[in-house]
């Protein structure tokens, strides 16, 4: 019988562990967490993962450290290490690849980018991302002035903003979303535009004329905010 899939993610952050967590739950594998270098080395020595996931900034042993260990060890060093740094640490990038990193990402993590990236390694890997339907208002700032659309679904990656299209893909939208919770929440998010629906040219007619976003920075605050009022 084949050997089921197993991911480790090694983050001493609680919030990023289930952040990569719900970035995985469509891929069909296993998934172990370890919260220290120490702890990962262990769990990679008796489960043999095919995949990891591993933040550079870590208490005591740090990540790059870590992941010299995996490359002197034969019996992990044919594991590939997908290491995680700080989008303000330029240098990270250089250091994981001198560390023998098979993959580099930063924080805050990009779920389109963390899927792709895991992907190319291991292609089971399942980049689909489920949604939630809503009706959500959402404000932002183009083109100098405030414009306001209604969220109708939404993921931990991403949401359609229902609005009459302007803006283009690859703009950068500074989002405000009001959330249906008791609180009436605001959360601060940054959208880019991946596709856009366009009354003329629309690319899927079931949906109204908007955008298709992808959240690239989202707080650790906005996260929760978004798993506990939609489970996402």
């Amino acid at each position: 019988m084949p050997t089921p899939l197993c991911i480790l993610l090694v983050d001493d952050s609680g919030f990023f562990l289930t952040l990569e967590r719900q970035f995985l739950r469509n891929t069909p594998a296993s998934l172990l967490e370890a919260k220290s270098a120490a702890e990962a080395l262990e769990l990679a020595r008796s489960h043999r993962p095919s995949l990891v996931f591993m933040d550079i900034d870590m208490p005591e042993t740090d990540g790059l450290a870590c992941c010299r260990q995996f490359q002197q060890d034969p019996e992990l060093q044919g594991i590939p290490v997908i290491l995680i740094g700080d989008k303000g640490v330029p240098e990270h990038q250089a250091q994981a690849a001198a560390a023998g990193s098979a993959g580099f990402l930063t924080k805050p993590l990009d779920r389109r980018q963390f899927l792709e990236v895991g992907h190319r390694l291991l292609v089971s890997i399942d980049r689909r991302e489920p949604r939630r339907g809503c009706d959500i208002p959402v404000t932002f700032e183009w083109g100098g002035a405030e414009r306001h659309g209604l969220c109708v679904d939404i993921s931990s990656g991403g949401m359609f903003l229902k609005i009459d299209p302007r803006a283009g893909k690859g703009d950068l939208l500074p989002l405000r979303v009001r959330l249906p919770d008791r609180e009436r929440t605001v959360i601060k998010l940054t959208g880019r535009i991946a596709w856009v629906n366009r009354p003329d040219a629309p690319i899927k007619p079931h949906y109204p004329f908007g955008y298709g976003l992808e959240f690239i920075e989202i707080s650790e605050e906005a996260g929760i905010a978004l798993r506990r009022c939609f489970g996402v």
